[in-house]
């Protein structure tokens, strides 16, 4: 049986889909100044930095702006251009304008997508159209709940559609008033990809579409239990199901809050979960067949995620997710696949964040795994790994002293190629909250 690798990446934010009081977890932020200054080294290179970041709600409404500016230390203080002068360019401020929250009646996300998923995430799940930290995109969510009936949208590129995909749901016994069947709901799923590689001359357009029920059982402001069962079909290629179920307390007496979900999942030849996932800009592309886990010798030296597709075997395996926080103070969320009889067939996504739990102190740290077969697998930065870790202390009001490490992948300008990318930026930062 092939193996089965899929890449994941959680940005700051992470949204579960099904559930809306999980979202207390990881929420939007509110109202809050952010900027500062400091020095940040990419691949052994020292860059002067200068950072505004902004967070502003109004009611329903939030803007948030990251205006990031690099300058080369080695280079007389020349103006570092990647990711201005392409992609979304100068738009790359604007992080997001949004009115409402995900699962609200009326949802409108512009700009960065961080977790943009339709459903349960079976066919799109934790999609990011900023998976390249240079070269970010401006890309659109569009929901509407009408009760009885409703639509999720996504749009990966509003200045290039790339990425189309939506799911409409109706709620068929809602007129009847039956308690617990009333809520019982029906959703068709499509999403397709105009153009994976991005050139004009191929016709390559990938696509997938699904059908998903989903009943909550308890739907209470201290309770939410669901189960839900998902198929979905990629066209030309495979199939697959899962069924699974999702529980969230919100708050138990002002102490701790906590969210889980576990899902069986059955894939057949040539079928991937999560297909749109949250590396899915890095993977549409063209990348060296060592990124994959296939044979060597048996394949071409460079794959599609498509072509890698076609290698891939039958097989079932357990997903789960589990998210909480403790008085506030810290906030947890990871979540783990496993594939039986499939080696490296693990993914990890690990993410916390604590504020004030040490006196003065913030801390942030998320990290995801693919290809995971053993203990070391999890504790070794690779081309399978993507991290980052910042750690803030306050000396003064509104004043801290930051430490933030990242590695991630970024395309190569010259070869055409994605490559690993470190980032270590010390610097002082000043935040506000109001």
């Amino acid at each position: 049986m092939k193996r089965l690798l899929l890449l994941c990446l959680s940005l700051v934010l992470m949204n579960f889909a099904t559930a809306q009081d999980v979202n207390m977890f990881m929420n939007e932020p509110s109202n809050s100044f952010n900027g500062g200054f400091g020095v940040t080294w990419i691949d052994g290179t020292a860059f002067t930095t200068f950072t505004i970041a902004p967070e502003l709600a109004f009611g329903k409404f939030g803007v948030g702006l990251n205006i990031e500016l690099l300058f080369n230390n080695s280079e007389g203080f020349k103006f570092r251009k990647d990711g201005w002068d392409s992609g979304a360019g100068a738009l790359r401020m604007i992080r997001y304008l949004r009115w409402g929250l995900k699962h609200n009646p009326l949802y409108v996300r512009v700009g960065s997508l961080q977790s943009a998923t339709l459903g349960n995430g079976f066919i799109m799940g934790y999609y990011s159209n900023e998976a390249n930290y240079d070269y970010r995109k401006i890309g659109l969510e569009f929901d509407l709940d009408f009760k009885h009936f409703g639509l999720e949208t996504v749009t990966s590129n509003l200045g290039n559609l790339e990425i189309i995909g939506g799911r409409l749901y109706v709620r068929p016994l809602m007129t009847t008033d039956i308690p617990i069947i009333k809520n019982f709901e029906v959703g068709g799923t499509y999403v397709t990809d105009l153009n994976p590689d991005n050139l004009k001359d191929t016709k390559d357009s990938f696509s997938e579409w699904g059908v998903d029920v989903g009943l909550p059982l308890i739907k209470l402001s201290y309770l939410n239990w669901k189960i839900y069962a998902d198929y979905a079909k990629i066209n030309n290629f495979g199939d697959g199901t899962a069924v699974g179920t999702s529980v969230s307390i919100p708050n138990f007496i002002g102490v701790f809050g906590i969210y889980a979900k576990l899902e069986k999942r059955f894939l057949n030849d040539q079928f991937l979960p999560n297909y749109f996932n949250t590396l899915y800009e890095l993977e549409r592309r063209e990348l060296p067949a060592s990124y994959y886990p296939v044979a060597p010798g048996q394949t071409p030296f460079i794959l599609s995620k498509a072509d890698f597709l076609k290698t891939v075997g039958k097989t079932e395996g357990i997903f789960g997710e589990l998210a909480g926080q403790i008085l506030g103070k810290i906030r947890l969320a990871g979540s783990y696949q496993h594939l039986n009889q499939t080696p490296n067939g693990g993914i990890l996504h690990l993410e916390a964040r604590s504020k004030d739990l040490i006196p003065n102190v913030q801390l942030l740290y998320t990290y995801d795994k693919v290809g995971i077969e053993t203990f070391k697998d999890v504790r070794t930065l690779d081309y399978r790994s993507v991290a980052i870790g910042e750690v803030g202390y306050k000396l003064y009001p509104f004043l801290y002293v930051t430490l933030q490490y990242r590695w991630n992948w970024v395309r190569d300008a010259e070869s055409g190629e994605y490559k690993p990318q470190e980032r270590f930026q010390p610097g002082m930062r000043f935040s506000v909250e109001f």
